[in-house]
């Protein structure tokens, strides 16, 4: 008993297969993530460890061959190379392709807790580095207001940041740009030889004066409260009443020296204020951003891995409408976005799609001049698309460029075979055949040509899968849409 025979006998079983299979391709089709291209993950760690002022020589021989050699012992390391910089070390770590980076950086992760005791104390605690593609931000949002770039970074990071890390598909939203507070002490060379004091005095004398710490604990009843000794500054003018150190009346610095400060019976208590100037003022600027040629405050926002990139978009645009009602003086501008580029990309290879299935059916009708069977075919085309969906989230493939342009070879090639079938039930048709039965046989004496041909082509895109590096990371998607 052949399939095409028990397909026309059985018409309503063959509606509701295909019914069955639509609504799982339906389904299918809204929770598939919608991306640019497919997820390539690169097997590369990088080790980034700070030493301060410290020659290229001693990195490499106090912190490099360390951490290269720790590092070599990491299950699936390939190659290991080293950069040693004034100040900076860089190890990075090539794996094979394939690897579980995820474990991997776990690997890594431990190897280098246990080496930091080995390291150099003034050496920072070594970073771990992933190389992803998807660690480029997929939205840049410009925040202006008519305040300063002060106030207005301070409000992007109180309150437009925590909004935006609270959505779904979100994994981090950075502020760059903007002025950033600093409490500035500048000390007068003068006056500090004058009264016989050093940098290091006053560093120590600021520790000393700017402390929180536990403080013990009381009982009351059943109950035990812990206690904090609170001695942190309030205000910038605290800072000057800091005391450096206690003189005798006379010695240097008497009543009589500059800036006097506090005296009493026998000492007189120098003050940070006597000998230096505490500026309320803006840190050194790393970063500088502007939109449209002005200054302004940057959010760079970063999607979790296998988020959908359009999706997350949207949410992030909901979420910058909510706060424009709220800070009607805040003016919000999304300078870039990743999504439309990927809606543009996307719908491009959409509407290629649909053009060939049209041109296709149009071509068909011009041969046969009959609309019914061309009408068959195109009823094929989307069935066949809806139901690849379903596979797709089956095997983790997302909505991109590379698996779009599989679906559109493979429909070519479902165009072909459909000819091949068609143009058969025609001709039994022409010789006076009765329809169901003239379609029944037409596809039985194809039906092992049409196999070969289909089973050929995937023979041919299947093995792209197994291809290694960023070739095969990119079209295995393209051949397994095109299998499916």
């Amino acid at each position: 008993m052949s399939l095409p025979g028990t397909a026309t006998r059985r018409p309503v079983a063959v509606a509701m297969l295909f019914l069955a299979i639509l609504l799982l391709g339906a389904i299918s089709y809204v929770r598939l993530p919608i991306d640019l291209l497919p997820d390539v993950s690169y097997p590369r760690l990088v080790i980034y460890t700070s030493y301060p002022d410290v020659a290229p020589a001693e990195i490499e021989r106090l912190v490099s061959e360390r951490v290269e050699s720790e590092a070599a012992a990491v299950p699936g390391v390939e190659r290991v190379t080293s950069v040693s910089r004034e100040g900076v070390s860089l190890v990075t770590l090539q794996f094979a392709w394939g690897s579980d980076m995820d474990f991997a950086m776990l690997n890594v992760r431990e190897r280098m807790d246990n080496l930091r005791e080995a390291l150099p104390e003034s050496a920072t605690r070594p970073r771990i580095l992933r190389v992803d593609p998807e660690s480029e931000p997929i939205m840049a949002i410009s925040v202006t207001s008519g305040g300063d770039l002060w106030n207005t970074k301070e409000l992007a990071e109180t309150v437009f940041r925590r909004r935006l890390e609270q959505l779904d598909g979100v994994a981090q939203a950075a502020v760059s740009g903007g002025l950033d507070r600093e409490i500035q002490v500048e000390v007068n060379p003068r006056l500090m030889e004058a009264y016989g004091l050093t940098l290091a005095q006053v560093g120590e004398a600021l520790d000393r004066a700017n402390v929180s710490a536990p403080g013990g604990t009381i009982r009351q009843g059943r109950y035990r409260y812990p206690l904090r000794t609170v001695g942190e500054f309030q205000t910038v003018e605290e800072i000057g009443d800091v005391v450096l150190a206690r003189q005798a009346q006379g010695g240097v610095g008497g009543a009589g020296a500059p800036g006097g400060g506090e005296e009493d019976a026998a000492f007189r208590l120098i003050r940070l204020r006597d000998v230096a100037t505490v500026v309320d003022g803006y840190a050194e600027r790393e970063t500088i951003a502007e939109y449209n040629g002005a200054e302004a405050v940057g959010v760079l926002v970063f999607k979790e891995s296998g988020a959908n990139t359009v999706g997350v978009a949207r949410a992030v645009d909901d979420v910058l409408e909510q706060l424009r009602v709220e800070y009607p003086d805040v003016e919000l501008v999304v300078a870039t976005s990743q999504a439309d580029f990927i809606s543009e990309a996307i719908s491009n290879v959409v509407s290629a799609l649909v053009m060939g299935g049209i041109l296709a059916f149009l071509v068909l009708f011009l041969f046969l001049r009959d609309s019914r069977y061309p009408f068959a075919i195109a009823a094929a085309i989307p069935i066949s698309v809806v139901a690849t969906f379903a596979l797709m989230e089956a095997f983790g493939v997302s909505l991109n460029i590379m698996s779009l342009g599989g679906l559109a070879l493979g429909v070519g090639m479902l165009v072909d075979n459909s000819i091949v079938v068609l143009e058969n039930i025609f001709r039994h048709r022409e010789e006076g055949m009765d329809g169901v039965l003239a379609a029944a046989r037409g596809a039985e004496e194809v039906q092992g040509a049409i196999t070969a041909s289909t089973l050929t082509t995937i023979s041919v895109f299947g093995p792209i899968i197994y291809v290694e590096g960023v070739a095969g990371e990119l079209f295995a998607d393209l051949s397994l849409a095109v299998a499916f």
